[in-house]
């Protein structure tokens, strides 16, 4: 189970919440044209769901080595220097995802802090503003697999 979840985790948040994003606007747009009425929580509902994709998807891009990188100067050192490479790029941008987790999680706590609800579901805001903290821990979880992977490797490979 945990091989599962460690293997398709990114995956099916994602997938869940752009089916829940179509389907949003999708009945947002048949309502509109077809009813003559609008939903007033849907275009909200489907924002946050884009939003929560939006950091999940970041954990995925680290989970696929699908980020943008340079690598054409890196691609003539010999193997062991791209590992090292690879380790310390892994190492800052880790430091960068534990400022965002940090940070992103001192501003949920303000806004649970101060009460604050979205407009039309009702719901609080800390919740929408922990998509940065959670995706970052992911990133932060991904490029630890990622470092483990290039130190235990055979061949300093991907």
């Amino acid at each position: 189970m945990l091989r599962l979840i460690n293997q398709h985790l990114e995956e099916v948040l994602i997938t869940i919440l752009l089916v829940m994003m179509s389907v949003l606007i999708g009945l947002q747009v048949f309502m509109r044209y077809v009813m003559g009425d609008s939903l007033t929580w849907s275009e909200e509902l489907a924002r946050y769901c884009f939003i929560w994709c939006t950091y999940l998807g970041v954990s995925y891009g680290v989970k696929l080595h699908a980020h943008i990188s340079v690598e054409a100067v890196v691609h003539r050192f010999s193997p062991t220097i791209q590992r090292w490479v690879r380790l310390v790029v892994y190492a800052v941008f880790i430091v960068f995802a534990v400022l965002v987790v940090k940070e992103g999680y001192a501003l949920s706590l303000k806004i649970f802090g101060f009460g604050q609800t979205s407009s039309s579901l009702g719901i609080p805001m800390g919740y929408i503003y922990l998509a940065p903290t959670v995706g970052f821990a992911l990133v932060i979880f991904r490029l630890l697999q990622n470092m483990f992977y290039e130190v235990t490797a055979k061949g300093g490979s991907k």
